[in-house]
């Protein structure tokens, strides 16, 4: 399984995205802070943060690309 997760920096995004990254999926954090997150369990290669402001549609493409090469 792989995800991307918009505002993974704190509050819900964090908890979605560390949850995905426990049950084994690939995750991209997508925020505005960049925090290296938790480690993931066991052999499961840990979230990849991303630093990314979604209303700014100038971070948005190098976030993505960001995302899909290092995390995807």
């Amino acid at each position: 399984m792989r995800a991307v997760v918009v505002g993974a920096s704190s509050g819900l995004g964090r908890c979605i995205a560390l949850g995905r990254a426990k049950r084994g999926a690939r995750v991209a954090m997508l925020g505005r802070r960049l925090e290296r997150p938790d480690p993931a369990p066991g052999d499961a290669p840990g979230p990849v943060p991303v630093r990314c402001d979604v209303p700014n549609e100038a971070s948005c493409r190098p976030a993505v690309a960001e995302a899909a090469e290092s995390a995807l």
